[in-house]
Parts: C-alpha cells; sequence; structure tokens
C-alpha cells in the first residue's frame, strides 16, 4: 500500500502539527513513552510538556553524559512528566562510569545503539552488569539502522533481537528493552520476548507504517496466550511484552499512539492488556505509580 503523504514525511523526520481533534482529545489512559531521545534545541522540553502533560503522560528522555545537565533539571521541574535516562556509546572506555553517573543523578534507564560487536559480545558484559546492580532498565537499538556521512563500524546484524536472548539468561535480574521489534526480525524478537521474563520490545521506528495494510500478521508473531506447554513458566500474554514509544518528536505523540491503537485494534487486544502496554508495565519496572 503507498505511504500517505503525512506517513511520508514522518519517515523523512517531519514534525507534523497535530490535528484539531486530536488536539482536543481527553487523555485515555495513563501513558509512559519509553523511547524518546533528547533534542538540545532550547524549546524542547516547553514543547515536551505542552504535548504530554495534557494526554496524562511521561516520557522516559534519554541523552549522553553532556546533556544530563539538561535532562535532570527538566525532570526536577516536571517529575510528572520526564523520566530520565542516559545514553552510553559501549565501546567507549568511558561508558562503565558514566553508568554509574548517570545512576547517581537518578537515572531509570540506559539508551544503547551502534555497537562494534554483537550485543550479546562477552567484553559488553561490565556494562550490563552495571546497569542491573543500579537497578536501571537497559534499552538497545535492535534491528536496522539509519546511515550517516562518516565511517560506521556497526550494522543491523550486529543489533539482531537474538542478541537480547543472551543477555536474559546471563542477567536474569536484568530488565530489558529491545527497540523496533527488531525491525525486520520481527519473529525472531518475539519469540525471545516470549522466554525472556525481563525482556520487552517496543513498536517505534517504520514498523507500523509499512505494516499499515496487514497488523492483523502482529497476531502471528505474538501468538501465545500465556504460561503453558509451550511457553515460559513466567510467560504473560504475548502483547503484554510490547511497551508504547515513539522515537519521534513530541509533536509526533497522537500520531504514535493512533497506530499503536490500530494495530492493537487488528490484533484485538483487550483494554487491560492496552493499559499494561501503554503505561502500567514500565511503571512497575521504573517504580512510577499508574495514574488514572
Amino acid at each position: 500500500m503507498p505511504l500517505s503523504r503525512r506517513d511520508a514525511l514522518l519517515l523523512a523526520g517531519a514534525v507534523l502539527p497535530l490535528e484539531a481533534s486530536q488536539q482536543s482529545n481527553p487523555p485515555r489512559r495513563f501513558v509512559i513513552d519509553s523511547h524518546q531521545h533528547y533534542d538540545p534545541k532550547p524549546d524542547y522540553f516547553e514543547r515536551l510538556v505542552r504535548v504530554y502533560k495534557p494526554r496524562n503522560a511521561m516520557v522516559c528522555v534519554n541523552g549522553f553524559r553532556k546533556d544530563l545537565g539538561a535532562i535532570s533539571k527538566a525532570a526536577a521541574a516536571h517529575p510528572d512528566v520526564v523520566i530520565p535516562y542516559g545514553r552510553i556509546q559501549a565501546d567507549d572506555p568511558a561508558a562503565l562510569a558514566e553508568i554509574d553517573e548517570f545512576a547517581a543523578a537518578g537515572c531509570k534507564g540506559v539508551k544503547m545503539h551502534s555497537p562494534r560487536h554483537n550485543w550479546d559480545d562477552p567484553q559488553y558484559f561490565p556494562l550490563y552488569a552495571r546497569i542491573e546492580h543500579h537497578g536501571m532498565l537497559a534499552l538497545f537499538h535492535t534491528g536496522i539502522a539509519s546511515h550517516i556521512d562518516q565511517p560506521q563500524f556497526t550494522s543491523m546484524e550486529r543489533m539482531r533481537p537474538s542478541h537480547l536472548d543472551t543477555l536474559t539468561r546471563a542477567f536474569p535480574k536484568l530488565y530489558i528493552q529491545g527497540a523496533h521489534l527488531g525491525n525486520p526480525w520481527y519473529e525472531e524478537a518475539a519469540e525471545a520476548a516470549r522466554w525472556g521474563p525481563r525482556l520487552y520490545f517496543d513498536l517505534t521506528g517504520s514498523t507500523l507504517i509499512k505494516k499499515a495494510s496487514n497488523l492483523s500478521i502482529f497476531r502471528e508473531y505474538l501468538w501465545w496466550e500465556g504460561p503453558g506447554l509451550h511457553s515460559s513458566p513466567h510467560a504473560v500474554y504475548a502483547f503484554e511484552k510490547v511497551v508504547f514509544g515513539t522515537d519521534e518528536p513530541p509533536e509526533n505523540l497522537a500520531i504514535v499512539l493512533s497506530r499503536y491503537e490500530a494495530v492493537l485494534d487488528a490484533c484485538k487486544v483487550p483494554e487491560t492488556s492496552r493499559k499494561k502496554i501503554y503505561g502500567e508495565t514500565l511503571a512497575h519496572i521504573l517504580g512510577i505509580r499508574p495514574r488514572n
């Protein structure tokens, strides 16, 4: 199915204005956006609060060490909206110390992207052990990634979702979130989540755009009903291994919420599970009290 002009612009990274109907809709559920990157523009947090607060939404904002001051200041000023996360380069020798600094500053998670080796390479294990020690969530990019105009020493193969299966076994107390349901390795990501009690995935990125004509296919990837003969004794209903995220500018929150609603409608996901997807699961993991 050809992309609409709106979704084509979104794939190109454009910020789109909210439609009037989306601006006026009251919040339907408590929401935690688990995947938002810090934007150094001076009005970033003003825009973020303006969009998220009326929708009863909080947002995990990740940034590098140089961004920590701005993120911490915003989290202190808007604790009902901003949840601070750190971000590291796994191959940076300073990464281990940065994790400690993020933890000391109250960050709830750490984002990682573009490793030079596979995510489950043992040389990264000290990083994961430190994140686990601090009780933070580890947010990994998985699947395809954009190219930039300089040499890169990573690839989508380095970030396959199957590597996270190794980590769920090596670090059983570590909460892990994989971004983008491993696009294009959706089945691989889902099966890893089926057996990993603390492994979750978001549906950010281009997936819900390119699959828009066949959203019910996610019922084939996320097929199990809960614990049983063919699932972990700790398994939950498959769609409850999904968490909400945007990975887009704040102004696109309503657009991404509508994409999630579309796939959950197509797959007939019950309301009790939707509440977990949109916020309750992350609230439990991060130690945040959900709001009505």
